[in-house]
């Protein structure tokens, strides 16, 4: 086969698209670590936390699977509300977060991140809720208008809830907000 000066210029241009290509999704990937370190940094409810949420939320039906296994659906104003102060039932609690082994899988406009998550909360009110726990967690985004944007989270604990946790959960849900209790079952 002969190779011509214009077959090298088409596989020249070739190797140029796959590199700006790859250089493209090496950005995406970096920016949604930087967003799940984001949220991991600002665990405790507050103008902080309200913020990152406000930035990096869909502006639309926010679906989740929560670290107990409830699923629900919240639009965006309200989570956004939600995080922005303490809950008033609880108000001195604090949580600290940290994301470790983050892996993202990009699919054009939309990306799956997997990674392990540690919460540890402190000044509940039921001490059994004072606790650390660990979950593996996969939240979707989309990329709208060149900015990625999270439309579900769901995390699984890693190992069992103590009984005495789980009795003060329980008990913890039936003081939220009504709105919050029906959209979560």
């Amino acid at each position: 086969m002969k190779i011509t000066g214009l077959t090298l210029q088409i596989c020249g241009m070739g190797m140029l698209v796959f590199s700006a290509t790859v250089m493209a999704q090496d950005a995406d990937k970096q920016k949604l670590i930087e967003i799940e370190k984001a949220f991991a940094a600002t665990a405790t409810p507050g103008p902080e936390s309200g913020a990152v949420a406000k930035q990096y939320f869909y502006d639309g039906p926010l679906v989740q699977v929560t670290g107990t296994g409830r699923v629900g659906t919240l639009p965006k104003a309200r989570v956004v509300e939600l995080v922005s102060k303490p809950d008033p039932s609880d108000p001195d609690v604090k949580s600290s977060g940290s994301v470790s082994d983050i892996h993202v899988e990009l699919y054009g406009d939309t990306a799956l991140v997997s990674y392990k998550y540690d919460n540890t909360d402190t000044g509940h009110k039921d001490a059994a809720l004072n606790a650390t726990d660990h979950y593996g967690c996969l939240d979707t985004f989309v990329k709208q208008k060149g900015q990625w944007l999270m439309v579900g989270s769901a995390c699984a604990r890693v190992g069992p809830i103590p009984q005495a946790e789980w009795a003060a959960l329980k008990k913890a849900r039936t003081q939220e907000p009504k709105d919050v209790q029906q959209a979560y079952h």
